[in-house]
């Protein structure tokens, strides 16, 4: 259909169709944004419905954060060149975002999920569970030979988290290598570790692993893998790898230590006396 003359609307009814105030169109106009179409005699600002879609567009880029030196600068001199421009920066600048909230989610998932294993952990006794696969980055190693101090634990993992580029969205758990188990050093930290989930990092192999819940501060956790290595032994196995910590329960969720929850993980083969 074709009008005499293009329809026009008020201020007021130009803001209504987008759900602003008129004080946006107001201030618009006057850093010279987006300007009315025109004036009438009687002094009112009208637009016409030709701005309709070149509006939807700056409001599109303005809530996708877009500067408004941007913004003013393309809406003076608009071109398809200009916007296909900002729309690459802005696209870069949400994919950047989204990873930055992938992260966040696994971690606050990561965190909720900890907390309800915690909560439903059998403590004190040790578990013969089948675990799938799993791909880990590991921190280098730790250059002690009898004990890790807390302080060169959070030396190391300040270090992993920089050097491995997760920042504070990890969960960081410790390694005690096989023949520290064997030599009843349970107080001596091999290596760090944090669940990649992609294709970085190292497998952990699947199988059958001890799985053991320990309630208690970390200075009595090396009581636990005597306990944890006892009851293995009884049931017929011995441990065919490192032990894994993930500390389910720590200082961020409570201040008492005797409240810290442990689980630890250890890959099992049948012992040689189970064979006879």
């Amino acid at each position: 259909m074709k009008h005499d003359k293009p329809i026009t609307y008020t201020t007021g009814a130009f803001a209504a169709h987008f759900g602003i105030k008129k004080d946006t169109l107001f201030y618009y106009d006057k850093i010279g944004l987006f300007c009315p179409a025109g004036i009438k005699g009687n002094g009112y600002r009208y637009y016409t419905a030709s701005q309709l879609e070149p509006f939807r567009t700056l409001l599109s880029l303005k809530e996708l954060n877009v500067p408004l030196k941007i913004l003013q600068e393309y809406f003076q001199d608009p071109s398809p060149e200009k916007l296909s421009a900002i729309s690459a920066e802005q696209l870069l600048r949400v994919e950047t975002e989204m990873e930055k909230l992938r992260r966040v989610k696994a971690h606050l998932t990561q965190i909720t999920s900890a907390l309800k294993e915690a909560e439903e952990a059998d403590f004190g006794t040790a578990q013969i569970v089948k675990i799938p696969a799993k791909r880990f980055l590991y921190s280098r190693h730790i250059d002690s030979s009898l004990e890790t101090t807390e302080q060169q634990w959070s030396e190391i993992q300040d270090e992993f988290l920089l050097t491995s580029g997760l920042k504070g969205t990890a969960n960081v758990g410790s390694v005690i290598a096989k023949s520290d188990l064997e030599n009843g050093n349970f107080d001596r930290v091999d290596c760090l570790f944090v669940e990649s989930g992609d294709l970085a990092g190292t497998i952990r192999k699947g199988g059958k692993y001890a799985l053991y819940y320990h309630k208690g501060a970390y200075s009595s956790v090396k009581f636990a893998y005597q306990r944890m290595l006892s009851q293995i032994a009884a049931l017929g196995y011995t441990p065919a790898g490192d032990a894994y910590e993930e500390y389910l329960i720590a200082e961020t969720a409570t201040k008492q230590e005797d409240e810290y929850v442990t689980k630890i993980l250890i890959k099992l083969k049948a012992s040689a006396r189970s064979h006879t």
